[in-house]
């Protein structure tokens, strides 16, 4: 009877051994592949971070040419050349005076 108990014992002795070194081996799995996870992360985030630098860029650059294409010169190139429009000439202006009265409006030609 001692042997049976013993064999037993034995049994669940190696049964105990096996699995705490496949939890061991486990373990050791687990932590590699979590370490590569969060490296592939890390890399994924400098990736987007030089993305948004790329595009913060680009954004500046879009900025500085909207600001190129409404400025005076440029809008009067723009207005002369390609509407026909010309400036007006400050020489040759029609003041109108409003009197609050029923007078009829004057207009002047000032030189």
């Amino acid at each position: 009877m001692r042997t049976g108990m013993r064999d037993q014992g034995n049994v669940l002795s190696y049964f105990v051994r096996m699995c705490a070194c496949l939890l061991i081996v486990m373990g050791c799995f687990g932590l590699v592949w979590l370490r590569s996870s969060i490296r592939d992360q890390e890399y994924e985030i400098g990736a987007l971070q030089n993305e948004y630098q790329g595009m913060v860029r680009h954004m500046h650059n879009l900025d500085a040419e909207k600001a190129t294409l409404f400025s005076v010169a440029q809008t009067g190139t723009v207005v002369s050349e390609k509407l026909g429009m010309d400036f007006p000439d400050r020489t040759r202006v029609f003041y109108v005076k409003r009197d609050r009265g029923n007078v009829p409006y004057e207009a002047a030609y000032r030189q």
